[in-house]
């Protein structure tokens, strides 16, 4: 995982969500092809709260080397009750990211309440014919009553 910062102050989490290696065949593809990835990186490290329109805000964007056979991700933003997280809102997109310099962006949004929220991202699918699975979520926000009312 890596932290990437851009002159706007957006920190994105670099996670590498599949990297797979296929073996070479007679026909198979060029081997710099053989071993490629998907990425996803949430766009804020934490939900984003828009007190105006008492919402949350989740944002997420893939990208992959190689387009993937399959790739199913869901974004959702979660709620802390108790010790437990609770789905608030979930979103889920079947399209394939593109290859560079394109990018799939992913958006999740609920109504905003005081308490700690995250953002969690989920990816399955295939590169190659290999399965993947990926899964991380951002870091917590503490949202305040002055910006969103209890629950």
């Amino acid at each position: 995982m890596s932290i990437r910062r851009t002159a706007s102050g957006v920190v994105g989490l670099a996670l590498t969500a599949v990297s797979v290696s296929v073996p070479a065949a007679a026909d198979a593809p060029a081997p710099d092809a053989l071993a490629k990835s998907c990425g996803f990186e949430f766009t804020w490290t934490q939900p984003t709260v828009l007190p105006a329109q008492a919402q949350i805000l989740g944002r997420g964007f893939a990208q992959c080397d190689v387009r993937p056979d399959e790739h199913v991700l869901t974004l959702g933003l979660e709620y802390k009750q108790g010790d437990k997280w609770v789905n608030a809102a979930s979103i889920t997109d079947r399209t394939p990211p593109p290859v560079p310099p394109g990018v799939q962006t992913y958006d999740v949004s609920a109504a905003c309440y005081s308490g700690t929220w995250r953002i969690s991202a989920g990816v399955t699918g295939s590169l190659q014919g290999v399965p993947f699975v990926f899964s991380d979520h951002s870091r917590e926000r503490d949202v305040p009553t002055s910006q969103c009312p209890s629950r």
